[in-house]
């Protein structure tokens, strides 16, 4: 038997001089099954007188592919050009795959739609370009994120100082052990991993690395449980027999399949990238003593916020006074229109109306300067979410 890897999985060509007759194909097949399929064996395979009979005694993952359709399966990851093992639930080609933005409080935000073959290069141009900006922490979005190449998923763990395991790979030869692939331009300790029940194979590898070696905080959901490899071996037909052979577990052992990865920390789903925000603003904000003032809910979109001093101040120019500052969360600061009250009011509203249903957060810097000549030495912070519909 000779072993190939073509395009975005592992290719087993299997060597046959017999006919590409049913009867051929049904024997290679069970052949196949009873050397490679890890997972629970069939029992009566020998006695199966169809290929249906066997891939309904298989996991979900394992398959059969017909001529037409394995043919149609090598055009469509032609293009990856790369010979690399995949554990996936979605085709790794996607434009545009990494997006990136910061978030209020020197946070970077990094999106990874699948574990694509040019991943690499892609998180390093938006780490790159994320830290330029000011990020001092940072979090990669991996949420609906059905996986993709491995190799991908052990370059990713590279940029986590303290992930040096990527993940254990058990099949019926044994156990083996992937290390991540050192990256340059690493992560900060304080990284933020979100997932949820759609983050899948080569995302929950990454998950339970990061997880079984303490290094990121896995937030979000309990991941969809998709911890297999899928080998295609070449028929004498021309078709392929798709097969589970192994199954991922993180570096101490944690399984995945049928139990995915649980988070360190859970969030209500579809809640996750704004409450981690939230939680990650407001630590900082009590680590620099700023007073905490509770701001009410349902709040009209077009809000004027009005703070009043117990004494007369001296705000300067309108134009300059940077001492205030409204943020939503989940993005950043947001543009206000500022306007003095009198010698104790300062009034701010946002320039455009407020999202229905968003959180938004108003924060009083310390240092505004008293008429007396002494400033403000302790910030405050208050919390407001807006409306959810219209009046």
């Amino acid at each position: 038997m000779k072993q190939t890897l073509i395009a975005a999985t592992t290719v087993i060509v299997w060597l046959c001089l017999a006919p590409t007759s049913l009867a051929a194909t049904l024997d290679e097949v069970k052949e196949i099954v009873e050397n490679y399929y890890y997972g629970n064996q069939p029992s009566n395979i020998r006695q199966a007188k169809t290929l249906n009979e066997i891939i309904n005694q298989l996991d979900e993952y394992s398959v059969y592919l017909t001529p037409t359709e394995y043919n149609d399966y090598l055009n469509q990851y032609a293009s990856a050009g790369s010979t690399t093992q995949v554990a996936t639930l979605a085709t790794p080609n996607n434009i545009n795959n990494v997006q990136s933005h910061m978030l209020y409080g020197n946070i970077g935000y990094m999106k990874i739609k699948t574990f694509s073959a040019h991943l690499l290069d892609d998180v390093n141009t938006h780490w790159a370009s994320l830290k330029r900006r000011g990020a001092e922490k940072l979090m990669i979005d991996l949420r609906f994120n059905g996986g993709g190449y491995v190799e991908s998923a052990e370059q990713l763990l590279g940029f986590f100082p303290k992930a040096k395991v990527a993940y254990n790979l058990q099949t019926r030869m044994g156990t083996e052990s992937a290390k991540a692939i050192p990256a340059k331009n690493t992560f900060p300790a304080a990284t933020y991993v979100l997932v949820n029940r759609y983050s899948a194979s080569a995302s929950e590898i990454v998950a339970v690395s990061l997880k079984d070696q303490n290094a990121a905080i896995v937030v979000g959901e309990t991941t969809k449980g998709k911890g297999s490899v899928q080998s295609l071996f070449e028929l004498a037909n021309g078709g392929a027999l798709k097969l589970t052979t192994g199954h991922y577990t993180g570096p101490k052992g944690t399984p995945v399949q049928h139990k995915g990865v649980q988070p360190t920390i859970y969030m209500k789903p579809g809640t996750e990238q704004i409450a981690m925000h939230k939680r990650l603003v407001m630590a900082d904000l009590v680590a620099k003593n700023y007073k905490f003032i509770k701001g009410p809910t349902d709040v009209p979109r077009h809000k004027t916020f009005s703070i009043e001093f117990t004494q007369a101040m001296n705000f300067g120019p309108i134009d300059k006074f940077n001492k205030m500052e409204l943020i939503k969360f989940g993005s950043v600061s947001i543009r206000t229109n500022k306007k003095q009250g009198n010698d104790k009011t300062m009034t701010i509203q946002p320039a455009s109306p407020m999202q229905l249903g968003g959180e938004y957060m108003l924060i009083v810097h310390p240092g505004i300067q008293g008429a007396n000549g002494r400033n403000v030495i302790q910030g405050t912070y208050t919390p407001y979410t807006v409306q959810k519909t219209a009046n």
